[in-house]
């Protein structure tokens, strides 16, 4: 059983997902993918498998955060892990325990490039799966993640490092040879207690096992599968989100932002607008009473007129569909939540420029017809030179709209 609050979406043998809920003894039901959960009552943290996050165990000296970050970075650098763009690699790690100067650290560390159907938009969390899990202390574990083979190992039955070496069906001896090599590596880990034994999770046939058995040199036993752990505590985990996420939920953040600054600019302009047609009513007013007590003088009462005329003529200047930060609003509200990055903006009462990047063509494309067929924004007659197409298949793109007569 359970003991965490959140909703777990734990990959399956097959290439199905299920659902555990919180505080459950047993999945509740299965999914195509992750994306496929929709119910939001709960926080949702997505257990994925060991080719979309692997974790690597490590022994460094005990040191604070700051100075653990970078060693572990050094590490993962070391085993060639590099995040996309030469940028960091997404990583959490999770203090597992001490052995004399030492702290043994497991790192989950995310797949780049990210497939985009594991990602969540409304997940809270994502972790390595069997971290999720109750391993069998002092066991070397062989689990099946859709259709992958993993071996993983475990300090005090938490997860300390897995990784995929092959795909389902293998045979013992492809089996004993994984579990020798993880078996020497665990041994030259300073302060990690012995291997006893070998837990094949799943469904296994029953020669493999028994001639697996007779290669491996140590007990070897099956389980039906693995259960969340019942002391999992995911409460002071820190955030480990695809960059699609990150970068996603960053934009919603800006274009809210622009949207109560442009609420709170149209006010003000609406304010100015009313005050502006108040003074022009009393302007009229008085040219009207002015053009009563002169109407014997031609010439002042003229000159009043045309003072009228000139008021009037200021009408289209305030309204405020005219105004830059109601523009600027209407555009950002047309942004998707990710594809489109606007990088220069300019905006008059007549005339908009901008320029910016998109994912693709199609994306640039849609963004100009967008524009198009906004109802206020299509008063502009908006134009988009051929986009410029970058070695990573991104686009550079230029937009120019100019008020139609």
């Amino acid at each position: 059983m359970t003991s965490t609050a959140s909703t777990l979406l734990i990959p399956g043998e097959d290439a199905s997902w299920r659902v555990w809920k919180p505080r459950a003894s047993a999945p509740s039901e299965a999914v195509g993918r992750p994306a496929d959960y929709e119910d939001k009552s709960k926080p949702v943290i997505v257990g994925l498998p060991a080719t979309a996050c692997r974790s690597v165990g490590l022994v460094l000296p005990q040191a604070d955060q700051a100075v653990m970050g970078e060693m572990i970075e050094a590490q993962l650098e070391r085993r060639g892990i590099k995040g996309a763009n030469g940028e960091r690699p997404i990583y959490r790690w999770h203090t597992l325990g001490h052995a004399g100067p030492n702290a043994i650290v497991s790192v989950d560390v995310l797949a780049e490039p990210f497939l985009e159907e594991l990602a969540v938009q409304h997940a809270s969390n994502y972790a390595a799966a069997l971290r999720l899990a109750q391993l069998p202390a002092g066991q070397i574990v062989i689990a099946e993640e859709q259709g992958d083979l993993v071996v993983a190992a475990s300090q005090q039955g938490k997860l300390f490092h897995s990784h995929v070496f092959a795909q389902r069906p293998a045979d013992a001896g492809t089996l004993a040879q994984e579990i020798l090599l993880t078996r020497l590596g665990l041994e030259t880990q300073p302060g990690l207690g012995g291997v006893t034994g070998v837990t094949l999770v799943g469904q296994w046939d029953a020669d493999v096992v028994a001639d697996l058995r007779r290669v491996a040199g140590m007990p070897v036993q099956v389980v039906d599968g693995l259960s969340p752990s019942d002391s999992l505590d995911t409460r002071s985990w820190t955030e480990l989100l695809p960059r699609s996420i990150t970068e996603a939920r960053a934009a919603v953040k800006t274009r809210k932002r622009y949207i109560r600054l442009a609420v709170l600019v149209a006010a003000v302009y609406a304010a100015a607008f009313v005050g502006g047609m108040l003074y022009l009513g009393v302007r009229e007013k008085s040219a009207s009473e002015l053009g009563a007590a002169v109407e014997k003088i031609s010439e002042p009462a003229a000159e009043v007129k045309r003072t009228s005329e000139r008021w009037k003529s200021l009408a289209p200047a305030l309204d405020p569909k005219r105004y830059p930060m109601v523009i600027m609003a209407q555009i950002n509200g047309l942004l998707p939540p990710s594809g489109i990055a606007i990088r220069d903006l300019m905006v008059k009462m007549e005339e908009v420029q901008m320029k910016g990047e998109a994912r693709d063509l199609t994306s640039a494309a849609q963004f100009l017809e967008d524009l198009k067929k906004h109802k206020e924004l299509n008063r502009f007659n908006w134009t988009m030179p051929p986009p410029t197409v970058r070695d990573n298949k991104t686009v550079s793109w230029r937009i120019q709209g100019k008020q139609q007569p």
